[in-house]
């Protein structure tokens, strides 16, 4: 039954709100409301036609049935915005995420979150930005590579498809952007050389946004069209602009005292002209190139920089972007047509149910291709962007390495990254930076902040500084030797791997066991150095990046991420200038023209445009693939990293680190088959595990739900919880243009591995199902094995990694949550065996706060945190606070809040370290919400150390604790069935009751195997004290940035 427009909202809102207050602080929420947006709508509103897109269709913002609906979504938007009318809305969005941004009071939001036509409610996040012969090394330029064939009469270098890079803006004055060439072929701007594009598409209906230094008129060109800023979260948040930042779509200033270039460096590292000369630090390095050279670049800049006098790189400065601002500009590229969207921005590592990631669910719908940045807080299991229907990108080397040598007086001579073309330094005394300080430095006078400058003139004048790599600015540490006297540095590594760079001083950058034994010299009377000229040099190739975030995927371990691995180290692109502040105003102004600038970068952020520039050059060659299509041909065809040498699950060769394996362009365009999977695929995946999201709801009937995530069609095979045996169902489509026939190889350590069918032929575009059993033989529990299976036809090879592990007896959720005073949940289990399965439950236990602590501001990594904390003793920047757990305990939960803390903006971290005094559980996120949980903890006694990172000079915090035992507490009841079997499900039942109003209560309960031993721990967390039920999922973060993992 189709609704009625003009009786939806107005009937429904039955949820009136009283008058908003002021006197209640404001915060910014993106609120979901139901309705589909345009770009995945499909006819269910009375007199509105479908405005989804046919498979293999672009997405048509302006055609009458679009704009239509868009007038229909506009009208509710503003039945429900009408309910707040004090609150100032921020954005509203329309074709990939209906909704608005607002910045509301706790009682408008509260109200909005029980209104019907509300889908959910997040609070605004922060979030971080997570190649001249990379595009040889990938293959593109080689005889009979990608750039040489050609599609529609065109080569195939993106003719006439449009990138949206989501990211810091674009610096026009970058050669890789202008639209002309001179007589000798190079990118000009110049009105007296060749246009060389034509028109920008006509698919494309965006353009150029005028702002501080950008004059649509001046600054875009037929290759740069699309030039758009979105700041309104940014400026809802209060934050007072970095003098290096502009209020316009032009990227912020770079250089030691910016945060700016990351824009331009991925714009042009996807799309950037080709023959482009590379010019760092005043040497020319060859000829730079975008992957698609010859695709058209809009840009939409959500990233700022503001005014933070709590950073740790000495820059006094942060660079964020706001989801409000990201799902805006996401909005807006599709309505604009763009083909392909680079994300190199942090992301959910919980949850697919984050606005981003559902923004990129309609897109991808609406055929647009997106490729995101896994992010950089490896090794560690920290993957970002889990989401299937986009692409994630981890780090790995490429071949071509910038060398330079630190030979010492001892005739020792370490070669380590550099670019160094100022000087040779030669038999100048060396000194450590721990030894230089001046009286009273800080405990971080090894990492050489240029500001304070805590080096000692009158000890490093003349000299080789030994500075170690973390917490600030790589190139921060150089200028601080140039401002002590210095003449040189020897910058040791914290592994989180060589970069080669332009500094202030002749630089080397070494490994951390050669910065040991450097440092180690340095201290023998005498001791001497000297640092080379930078030389170029090839590398053993890939590797992957210590840096890149692993998986195993902690939203689904049934879905591998990262997808691929591509170049993201070294990968030297266009950038942003550092100009003073006079310079930078008069570009402001417009009556100063800047220069271009160029810079050697690293990180996944680096590594995803390598993908989005792959994948315009497949969609220009396969015009009527789609998104699945795209991520299936760069998966399949991918081939292995080398070994890192790390230990356990971030080993570089595991797919956890590298997924698929390393993106081989030329292969991907014949890939044989795919694995393709589109809006279905999608809409069955998110009713298994976001379903109050799915819109309309009968589509989860309609088209169904996955019984496992497994099941999904995707071109990996993961299963995290065997019990018995596993099958995995999915379907090829054979894009090459002749018939074939496929026969399958496949096994997996510890299982059989049972393909069927095991011969697949298939003509020009059919499509054939089969599955892959694996059935447990040798495999131990809780132990992943790595196999893969591979379809052959005698001219394709098509690989598939496949990733399972054995899981307990039983398998149930890991949490629930609540904000009632009594409540039901039913829901399923997994069984591996037949009998009675039993439960132990504890709670409900109301929260244990601890009495205000007040801490001195101090950045401290992860590391320096833990060395405290097992030192047991409180000091002015860190509280250690001591816990006996008992034996019989259920959970043991410690937590922080940003309600809690004497300032906004304050951000604590916490440390939790177990009896044995070695293990230990990090939070780290930005702002002061942080928790840490441990399930069926061993007795002992444990450590919470809660730590002042940043913000106010006297920093208030109040910890929060449960420790819940199996009997404790009252209103936690569980229904058992009285039978299970093996390998099938059942049904369990939880109830809770007689809670109290404005309290936080913790529970849980363990299910327990036919002989009584525990299965599963499963947290129920019920919060009846008003907050705000928001749907912001907390990440896993593996280290703060004072770790070094980004500097």
């Amino acid at each position: 039954m189709k609704l009625k427009p003009a009786a939806l909202a107005t009937l429904v809102l039955l949820s009136g709100l009283a008058t908003s207050s002021f006197a209640q602080d404001r915060k910014t929420y993106i609120v979901q409301l139901k309705d589909e947006p345009a770009a995945s709508y499909q006819g269910t509103v009375s007199g509105l036609a479908a405005t989804q897109p046919a498979a293999g269709e672009t997405f048509k913002y302006g055609s009458a049935a679009v704009q239509a609906y868009i007038s229909y979504l506009s009208q509710q938007q503003s039945n429900v915005i009408s309910l707040v009318g004090n609150a100032p809305v921020l954005a509203t969005y329309k074709t990939v995420f209906n909704g608005f941004a607002a910045s509301l009071t706790d009682d408008e939001a509260r109200s909005l979150s029980t209104n019907s036509q509300v889908v959910g409610l997040w609070q605004d996040e922060a979030r971080k930005l997570d190649t001249i012969s990379t595009s040889k090394f990938l293959g593109l330029t080689a005889p009979g590579g990608l750039w040489s064939q050609t599609a529609g009469g065109s080569a195939i270098k993106g003719e006439n498809l449009v990138i949206g890079v989501v990211d810091l803006g674009i610096w026009p004055e970058n050669p890789a952007f202008f639209d002309r060439v001179d007589a000798n072929g190079v990118p000009s701007n110049n009105p007296a050389d060749t246009l060389v594009y034509g028109p920008k598409p006509a698919t494309y209906t965006g353009g150029c946004v005028a702002g501080e230094g950008i004059d649509p008129a001046k600054h875009c060109n037929n290759k740069l069209i699309g030039l758009q800023h979105f700041n309104a979260g940014f400026v809802a948040s209060g934050r007072t602009p970095h003098w290096t930042s502009f209020a316009s779509g032009r990227d912020d200033l770079g250089g030691a005292t910016g945060h700016g270039g990351h824009g331009d460096h991925t714009a042009s590292t996807a799309a950037g002209n080709s023959n482009v000369t590379a010019i760092v630090n005043g040497i020319a390095l060859g000829q730079a190139s975008g992957m698609a050279p010859r695709a058209r670049v809009a840009s939409y800049k959500v990233c700022y920089t503001y005014v933070d006098v709590a950073a740790t790189d000495g820059t006094g400065s942060t660079n964020s972007c706001f989801t409000t601002d990201s799902v805006a500009a996401i909005d807006k590229a599709v309505a604009d047509g763009v083909n392909v969207i680079n994300f190199s921005i942090s992301g959910s590592q919980t949850s697919v149910n984050d606005p981003v990631e559902q923004a990129f669910y309609r897109a991808s719908i609406a055929g647009v291709f997106v490729a995101a940045s896994a992010g950089n807080s490896g090794p560690g299991q920290a993957v970002a962007h889990i989401s299937p229907w986009l692409t994630t990108v981890a780090a790995s080397t490429h071949d071509r390495a910038f060398n330079g040598d630190a030979t010492l007086g001892n005739a020792a001579k370490y070669t380590g990254a550099s670019l160094n073309s100022l000087a040779e330094v030669n038999n100048q005394l060396i000194i450590r930076a721990e030894d230089a300080g001046v009286a009273g430095a800080s405990a971080n006078l090894n990492l050489c902040f240029s500001n304070p400058l805590e080096l000692d003139p009158a000890k490093v004048a003349g000299k080789i500084v030994v500075c170690t790599r973390g917490t600030n600015a790589r190139v921060d540490k150089s200028l601080a030797v140039l401002n002590a006297g210095g003449v040189g540095m020897i910058m040791q590594d914290n592994g989180a791997g060589l970069v080669a760079e332009a500094h202030s001083v002749p630089t080397v950058h070494v490994t951390t066991a050669d910065g040991a034994a450097i440092k180690t010299y340095a201290q023998t009377a005498g001791a001497t150095a000297s640092i080379s000229k930078f030389y170029i040099g090839t590398a053993p190739a890939p590797i992957m990046a210590n840096f890149s975030s692993r998986g195993p995927n902690a939203g689904d371990s049934n879905v591998l991420k990262p997808d691929v691995t591509a170049p993201g180290v070294d990968v030297i692109a266009q950038v942003t200038p550092a100009l003073s502040q006079g310079d930078r105003d008069a570009v402001a102004a417009g009556t100063l023209v800047p220069g271009p600038a160029w810079a050697s970068y690293q990180g996944t952020s680096m590594s995803s445009p390598h993908v989005a520039g792959l994948a315009l050059l497949l969609k220009q060659a396969h015009p009527t693939w789609g998104p699945g299509a795209i991520k299936s041909a760069l998966m399949t065809t991918a081939y292995s990293t080398l070994n890192d040498g790390l230990a356990g699950l971030s080993n570089g060769l595991l797919p956890w680190s590298q997924g698929s394996g390393h993106v081989q362009a030329n292969s991907a365009t014949d890939p044989g088959l795919v694995y393709n999977s589109g809006k279905n695929d999608w809409v069955k995946y998110q009713c298994k595990v976001n379903k109050a999201a799915v819109v309309p709801a009968s589509d989860c009937t309609n088209i169904g739900t996955l019984s496992e995530t497994s099941d999904l069609n995707l071109a990996t095979m993961t299963a995290g919880t065997v019990i018995g045996s596993v099958t995995f169902p999915r379907t090829v489509t054979n894009v090459g243009s002749s018939s074939a026939t496929y026969n399958a190889t496949a096994s997996v350590p510890g299982f059989t591995t049972v393909v069927t069918p095991s011969s697949l032929t298939l003509a020009p575009g059919a499509s054939a199902a089969f599955t892959v059993k694996l059935t447990t033989t040798t495999a131990t529990e809780g132990v992943w094995n790595y196999g893969q299976l591979v379809w052959n036809d005698g001219t394709h090879t098509v690989r598939s990694p496949i990733q399972a592990k054995v899981g307990k007896a039983i398998s149930a959720p890991a949490e629930f949550t609540g904000t009632t005073v009594s409540g039901t949940k039913l829901f399923t289990v997994r069984t591996g065996f037949a009998g009675r399965m039993g439960s132990s439950a504890g709670g409900m236990k109301e929260v244990t706060l601890s009495a205000p602590a007040t801490l001195a501001q101090k950045a401290t990594s992860s590391a320096q945190l833990k060395a405290i904390c097992q030192a047991g003793a409180d000091t002015a920047n860190v509280k250690v606070y001591s816990f006996s757990v008992p034996a019989n305990t259920l959970v043991a939960r410690f937590g922080l809040r940003d309600v809690d803390v004497g300032a906004a903006g304050d951000d604590n971290d916490m440390m939790l370290l177990y009896p044995n005094n070695t293990t230990s559980a990090y939070s780290g996120n930005d702002g002061s919400n942080e928790t840490v949980q441990v399930l069926a903890p061993a007795a002992g006694t444990y450590k919470v150390c809660v730590v002042a990172y940043g913000g106010s000079a006297a920093m208030t915090h109040t910890l929060s604790s449960w420790i819940v035992k199996a009997g404790d507490g009252a209103g936690l009841r569980m229904a058992m069935p009285s039978q299970v079997y093996a390998g099938s499900t059942a049904t369990v039942g939880l109830t809770w009751s007689g809670l109290a109003t404005g309290k936080r209560y913790v529970g849980a309960f363990q299910l327990l195997d036919a002989g009584g031993v525990a299965q599963t721990t499963t947290v129920v967390r019920v919060s009846t004290d008003g907050v705000v039920p928001v749907l912001n999922e907390p990440n896993t973060v593996a280290a703060k940035l004072a770790d070094g993992v980004a500097q």
